[in-house]
Parts: structure tokens; sequence; C-alpha cells
């Protein structure tokens, strides 16, 4: 009897163990919020940090409010805010738009030349052999230039669409600095639903600096990448959406805001 017990308990383990596995599955993506709602005005977070950590260890994101960007990095959610400041928030902010995976590379490669982004954007495009999938892109490296940007919070509702207010985004430039660029890939039919392209953020090695990449140059890149694969996608919990008007001239404005210009 013990020993029917035992077993049981142990299959019970094992199952359990399984479930947990398959609830945190490697290289899924997701999507918390609607990328055209998003840039129309939807800036109210109301998907907790905490609760977007049991989606994914890796990404990136924007916090309530606006207030800045959002990077997502082994496990660890960064903030840069308008002024420069990098720092780990707390679990209980909330984010209006992220992009999470439990990110694992099945394809990894060393680069010891020159590039400028768009080179580097070229190199990495070119390595990708499937345009219609999705993909998670890590770079680590020294970088000798690296531009950011970061916008400051919005408390006034309705909030402005992200495309008219471009002149109040923050830019910061460094040089000679390590960190990592972390994005995604993603196909055009996703685009408006989601970002489509290449989309990175900025976490400098000593977790200080931070952003939305504009532009960048270096060498010694580490490229890793992982195919995605599957997407879902989490609508924002906030009540406008019931009402928001969305629109077709939305991709336009997305990538005036994805360029900063």
């Amino acid at each position: 009897m013990k020993l029917r017990l035992l077993l049981l308990f142990c299959l019970l383990l094992k199952s359990i163990s399984s479930f947990s596995q398959s609830a945190n599955p490697f290289n899924q993506f997701y999507q918390y919020g609607i990328a055209d709602a998003f840039i129309g005005g939807l800036y109210k977070g109301t998907l907790t940090l905490n609760e977007l950590k049991q989606h994914g260890n890796f990404g990136l994101g924007a916090p309530d409010l606006l207030d800045g960007e959002l990077i997502v990095l082994d496990g660890k959610v960064y903030q840069t805010k308008a002024n420069g400041e990098t720092f780990e928030p707390n679990n209980k902010v909330t984010t209006s738009l992220s992009f999470v995976t439990f990110f694992k590379a099945d394809t990894s490669f060393v680069i010891n030349s020159q590039l400028s982004e768009q080179s580097a954007s070229a190199y990495i495009l070119n390595l990708l052999k499937n345009k219609n999938r999705m993909y998670a892109i890590k770079i680590t490296g020294t970088f000798d230039k690296v531009k950011t940007r970061a916008f400051p919070p919005f408390k006034q509702e309705p909030f402005p669409p992200l495309s008219s207010i471009l002149d109040q985004q923050q830019f910061f430039n460094f040089q000679n600095i390590e960190g990592t660029l972390v994005g995604f890939y993603l196909p055009s039919y996703l685009n408006g639903v989601s970002i489509a392209g290449l989309h990175f953020h900025f976490l400098s090695s000593d977790k200080k600096h931070g952003g939305h990449i504009l532009n960048y140059s270096g060498s010694n890149f580490k490229i890793e990448i992982a195919q995605l694969k599957s997407f879902h996608l989490e609508e924002q919990r906030d009540p406008a959406l019931q009402n928001f008007q969305f629109k077709k001239t939305a991709n336009e404005s997305l990538e005036k805001v994805e360029k900063g210009h």
C-alpha cells in the first residue's frame, strides 16, 4: 500500500513538472496589448510586471502612462525614464504594451567586424531564413555609439497619439559602452496588431543606461537568434479599448514612432 502511494505521488510530481514546463515553454511569443491602440493613445498600464514575468524572461515594452521604456533581460525588468535613470521597478508597476518570451537561442554568431545599425540590420535579416516567421534576437557586445530614447509620462486623459508627441521624447547618446540589445523580428502581416520588422531596446552591462534603440554602431557582437513557435496575444484590459477607433493610417504613425521622427 505504501509503495503504491509512493508511486502515485511520484507520478503526480512528474505531471506537475510537465505541466509547469508546458505552461512556460521556451520561444513562444507573448504580447500584451495591441500596438495600434497603444500608439493611438492607450497608455494606461493594466498588466503588472509580476504578471508579465510569468510569460517570459526576455523582451521589451512600455510602462504605465508611457513613463519611459521597459527592457526584460534574464528574468528581470528594467525601466529607463525620460531623465535617463534606469532601474528595476516594483513588480506592481504596470505595462500598457509588452513583448516577451522565454529565450533559448537556436542560432548563434560572433561578428568581429565593424557594423553600423544599418549594416547590422541587413546582416541579421540575411540570417533569418523565413521572413514570415517570428524571431527573438539578442545582441551583446561593445558599442562605439548608441542612441536611445524615452518618453516622459502623460497623465492627462484623453492621451494624445504617440506620433503627435515625438517632440517630447528625450534622447540619450552613449559612446564606448558595453551592453545588450533585446528585441524581435516580426513579419509584415502582424503590423498594426504588433510591430513588424526589427525592434530593439538597449540595456548597458552595468544596468545604468537603456531605452528604445534609434541607432548604434560597434564591433565584437554576439548575435543570438531564437525562432518563435507561437503567438499569444492578450488585449489591453483598459476599458477604453472597447470604443477605440482604429485607423488605416496607423502603420504610417507607427513607422514614425519607431524611427523617432
